[in-house]
């Protein structure tokens, strides 16, 4: 339980990561943490977003180019909305998201802005907080939630459910709530149980020997 702390985070630990968003441009710092985690986007599909891509309305980032299963359609939240069209201004297409030079932002800058985040915030990890730590926490945190398996599967771009359902290896302790909410509580029902069970064991007939 303890390695399961250092792939991903929780939600309150993630907020105060992009609460220290900072850097030359702290908004577009923000962004590509919100991107990640509130859209559980991966380091290059930050990187190869475009205005064009983002559609306000319905509120979702078209990603032409995921991992390994094609686009998709990214749902995003309206504060991230908002902040993108902040920060966008009066550009209608290109790259979304600028390094200081006003040029594409490569994979390492993204890391680094999340990484310089983390550090500021104090989070304490065997490994950086990371793009990909954030993607995790997105995730683990839609199946904290409660929110359906099969369509986390297509917001994170899995080919297969089988890595989606990876992310539940990760929550020991929802797994052990779900099962005390179907076990423990019934304690009166598995009492009764073996009573009834012991009883037609040793020739009492169950409860028609009653």
């Amino acid at each position: 339980m303890i390695f399961l702390n250092y792939v991903y985070l929780r939600w309150d630990e993630a907020k105060a990561v992009e609460a220290c968003a900072e850097g030359v441009d702290p908004m577009r710092s923000r962004l590509i943490i919100r991107l990640c985690l509130y859209g559980g986007l991966r380091n290059h599909e930050v990187v190869d977003a475009k205005i064009e891509d983002v559609d306000p309305v319905v509120g979702c980032i078209y990603v032409p180019h995921g991992h390994n299963n094609g686009p998709r359609f990214v749902a995003i939240d309206s504060e991230t909305l908002r902040l993108l069209a902040v920060y966008v201004g009066a550009r209608t297409s290109g790259p979304l998201i600028l390094n200081d030079q006003g040029e594409p932002m490569n994979r390492y800058k993204v890391y680094y802005c999340v990484m310089r985040a983390g550090k500021k915030a104090g989070i304490q990890k065997r490994w950086n907080v990371s793009t990909r730590m954030m993607r995790h926490t997105f995730a683990t945190t839609w199946l904290r939630r409660k929110g359906n398996i099969r369509l986390l599967q297509k917001q994170m771009g899995h080919s297969k459910l089988e890595s989606t359902a990876f992310y539940l290896d990760w929550m020991p302790e929802e797994i052990k709530a779900e099962y005390s909410k179907l076990f423990e509580e019934h304690k009166d029902v598995f009492a009764l149980s073996a009573v009834v069970l012991c009883d037609m064991e040793y020739g009492g007939g169950g409860l028609s020997g009653t």
